[in-house]
């Protein structure tokens, strides 16, 4: 029984584990977030104030949709969640394959792109800073 529940529990360190996030920028933050919140009845869950983001997440599940006002913000606007981008990204090269934009922080950890064989693009972002859990300033 112990044996199968180490199997169930064990996370491969190069496996996407679900769609993190989806961005959009807005030209008005603060309507947008009205917008989210009462008509698509999305729930704001966090602020970044400096990097101009509100983080809002769906009423039955913990993906998010990030809207922000910072021209700077990186493409593409989706993430893809990973348990460690620096350990992905280092085993990713290991095995051959490019890794577009190498590891950067970000509020909640790392933020990489990497190439697929046909040159698709390919977010990934960790939750390393929070403990590989999501946090939410305003939940």
């Amino acid at each position: 029984m112990l044996y199968g529940l180490l199997i169930v529990a064990f996370k491969p360190m190069n496996a996407l584990l679900k769609i993190d996030s989806i961005m959009f920028h807005v030209s008005d933050l603060r309507k947008s977030t009205e917008f989210y919140e009462d008509v698509l009845h999305l729930k704001r869950v966090w602020t970044d104030d400096e990097r101009k983001v509100v983080g809002l997440t769906f009423p039955e599940s913990d993906s998010e949709i990030g809207i922000h006002n910072d021209a700077n913000m990186p493409d593409p606007s989706f993430s893809f969640l990973v348990a460690n981008v620096e350990a992905f990204c280092t085993n990713y090269k290991k095995r051959g394959y490019n890794v577009v934009q190498e590891p950067l922080g970000v509020r909640c950890g790392k933020y990489a792109i990497l190439a697929d064989p046909d040159g698709n693009r390919l977010p990934i972002i960790d939750l390393t800073r929070y403990g590989n859990k999501p946090r939410y300033d305003l939940a």
